[in-house]
């Protein structure tokens, strides 16, 4: 040591007798101190990792990332392909919202050539479409048929037929937007079993709540049921931006709508309420209320599920058959 320097100073490199020294529970011929702050195992500087209190060993950290489960991670493109459908282009994925439209279509060409050339105008612009016996006096819903003649096939045949061209036109251009785009989300299954049971869930309050002899016709109940559907979809998911401002302007859309329900008369706004409250029950029964993707297969489980919606649905028909024959 040189002149000038103070000492240097010898490090004890024995532990202290009073530390409680354990070995490696994974290494044993590693001495430490240090235990796991959640098990309490020993366990060496290779096996402890950091927590926010003290460290924790390998079999611990193992167990917290199993139950908390692998983050999801979801990339640019799928986040574009869950919402590139519904636009103009973008129905080529939608086999059946394309055959709704034709079975449509076909059923109010067949409905204006059986009014005849006399009444092809009338027919064409909806004048006096029911009482010319057409296709549409057949299959119209009439509440009084219904249930004084059992008609019952009218609650499905009504969602198929149109009073006019600008009736067809508007329904048929909002099934091809909104019908495309929710069939690419639910799958064509689940979204041919919201559209129907959405229309007969709108026949079914158009006849509990029309009088006895007003006709109905038109797939607006059914429409509306899309719209309930596609909003509940959008509020499930409302955590993604993209869904959370489809689901405010859904929810604008359908307020105007239901407006306009409401001024205008020959509007059916029963079926329209009926509609809608039936495509939100289709979403919330194949969702399990939120807890399941819409997306995936149609199961057993959903079949059983929306078999006894329209249970309930025949069963306030069957009701409110009775309650006019009492």
């Amino acid at each position: 040591m040189s002149a000038g320097q103070p000492p240097i100073e010898e490090f004890e490199l024995q532990m202290p007798d009073d530390l409680d020294v354990r070995h490696c529970f994974k290494h044993p011929d590693r001495e430490t101190g240090v235990s796991c702050s959640n098990c309490g195992k020993a366990i060496c500087h290779e096996c402890m990792t950091p927590a926010p209190v003290g460290f924790r060993c390998p079999d611990c950290m193992s167990e917290q990332r199993h139950s908390a489960g692998r983050a999801k991670v979801i990339t640019r493109q799928q986040t574009r392909s869950r919402w590139q459908g519904g636009s103009l282009l973008g129905a080529g994925g939608s086999p059946v919202t394309r055959v709704l439209i034709i079975l449509n279509v076909i059923a109010f060409a067949l409905d204006v050539l059986s009014a005849g050339p006399a009444h092809f105008t009338d027919m064409l612009w909806g004048n006096n479409s029911v009482d010319l016996g057409t296709l549409s006096a057949h299959g119209a819903l009439i509440g009084y048929y219904v249930a004084m003649g059992h008609e019952y096939w009218r609650l499905g045949t009504s969602m198929f037929l149109h009073s006019g061209l600008l009736h067809i036109l508007f329904n048929m251009y909002a099934l091809y937007v909104f019908g495309s785009y929710l069939e690419q989300i639910a799958g064509s299954r689940k979204f041919l079993a919201i559209y129907l049971v959405s229309g007969l869930s709108g026949s079914v309050a158009a006849f509990t709540l029309t009088l006895m002899y007003v006709p109905i016709v038109g797939a607006s109940g059914a429409i509306y049921g899309i719209l309930g559907a596609f909003f509940m979809y959008t509020f499930h998911n409302r955590a993604d931006l993209a869904a959370s401002m489809m689901m405010r302007q859904l929810g604008i859309l359908v307020m105007i709508n239901l407006f306009i329900s409401f001024r205008i008369p020959n509007i059916s706004w029963q079926a329209h309420i009926g509609g809608l409250i039936g495509g939100v029950i289709m979403v919330e029964l194949l969702t399990r209320f939120g807890r399941k993707s819409l997306r995936g297969a149609f199961d057993r489980d959903d079949v059983v599920a929306v078999l006894g919606f329209i249970a309930v649905l025949v069963a306030l028909t069957w009701w409110h058959v009775q309650s006019i024959i009492a």
